[in-house]
């Protein structure tokens, strides 16, 4: 291809983009079609890139893998997207709180301090509102929970608030807004055994899915389970879930939060965590990559080998998961670039599955390293 041709492609490839952009934001295309067609546009552009670059330099799979290891971890590290807890009020319907409770009798002042939730501005005029409930309905659960949370917000002293909390969870021991701001609050101070005795009562109940989002986005269970069990971490050669009150899903939330903490032995205490899980489920896909990922990352030879052939039998157990397939193309990319290829097509094929939930950036990396290993699709 000559320069001109190359350039001609590449201004047809960003005016494409560019409209893609605005046929979404208008409507005009499904976000499904908008992703299928922006990826192969901007593969055809990084493919372009590489032509351009290929006389002047090889390409650095070492400086790829790196950046790899950066990509999954936040694929299997970061936490799922959605609403933080700080903001989440001013996200729900005029109508209901997190659980969609509301009492019918104070439903319009309940409606009014709802709106007025997203802005802090006017969290002094909401917290009124909920005074004027009170005063009528005392024990208006909803009133006492998010004036508090308000206040909390607003930098008051939290004891008062905790307590208030407290109460709430006398008069509606299943009222999970108030188990999710008391946890917080115990959280924020610290007191890890008090905020695990609120998070496994909130386990038991039955949640809606934007609380779930919340608490997803806020990592709060992971957080709380691996602060009040890290000692026990720490002083155990290798606990068990049932030592450590986890099941499998906690503990994977845990190990994610101590690996993004600041802790000294957090890769050790996480590496238990999965060893945890994987004593219970042999063939657990998360626990399998995760930890393939930390021994790979040690340096060691040894344990780099021992990486490989744990990735290699989470991939034959567990052909059709993504985080399985990214891990071991990253972790052989350099090793064995045709069965790294093959994994990152099907992760590809994956991806276009319609209940497959990846962030559009995960498969612009995908498309990156498939570029750099000139992979044939």
């Amino acid at each position: 291809m000559t320069k001109d041709n190359s350039e001609n492609e590449k201004h047809f490839l960003l005016k494409s983009l560019d409209d893609l952009d605005r046929e979404l934001s208008k409507g005009d295309i499904t976000e499904k079609d908008y992703v299928q067609l922006t990826r192969s546009y901007k593969r055809r552009l990084i493919r372009l890139t590489k032509q351009e670059t290929a006389s002047r330099a090889e390409p650095k799979l070492q400086n790829a893998k790196k950046t790899w290891f950066t990509v999954i971890f936040l694929i299997v590290l970061a936490f799922i997207s959605g609403i933080a807890i700080a903001n989440s009020s001013g996200e729900r319907s005029g109508s209901e709180t997190i659980t969609g409770s509301i009492r019918k009798s104070t439903v319009t002042k309940l409606q009014e301090a709802q709106q007025l939730l997203s802005d802090s501005e006017t969290w002094a005029e909401a917290i009124s509102i909920y005074d004027a409930v009170l005063e009528g309905q005392p024990s208006n659960v909803e009133a006492l929970t998010y004036r508090a949370w308000l206040k909390y917000r607003l930098g008051e002293a939290s004891d008062p608030l905790i307590k208030a909390w407290g109460e709430v969870r006398i008069l509606n021991p299943e009222f999970a807004d108030a188990i999710v701001f008391l946890t917080i609050a115990l959280s924020d101070e610290s007191r890890f055994p008090e905020a695990l005795i609120q998070v496994k009562e909130l386990q038991q109940l039955e949640i809606t899915p934007q609380l779930q989002n919340v608490l997803d986005s806020q990592g709060l269970i992971g957080k709380v389970y691996a602060e009040a069990k890290y000692d026990l971490l720490q002083s155990t050669e290798q606990p068990k879930l049932d030592e450590l009150e986890m099941d499998t899903q906690t503990a994977l939330e845990a190990a994610n939060y101590l690996l993004q903490s600041d802790k000294a032995q957090r890769s050790v205490s996480a590496l238990k965590l999965f060893r945890a899980i994987l004593e219970d489920n042999p063939t657990n896909p998360e626990a399998l990559s995760r930890q393939a990922l930390l021994l790979a990352q040690t340096g060691d030879r040894v344990l780099f080998q021992r990486s490989i052939d744990q990735i290699n039998y989470a991939a034959d157990q567990n052909p059709n998961n993504i985080e399985v397939l990214l891990t071991r193309a990253i972790l052989i990319s350099g090793t064995d670039s045709k069965v790294a290829c093959s994994d990152l097509n099907t992760v590809l094929k994956l991806l276009e599955l319609e209940t497959t939930q990846v962030p559009v950036q995960v498969s612009e990396q995908v498309d990156s390293l498939i570029s750099s290993l000139a992979c044939e699709e």
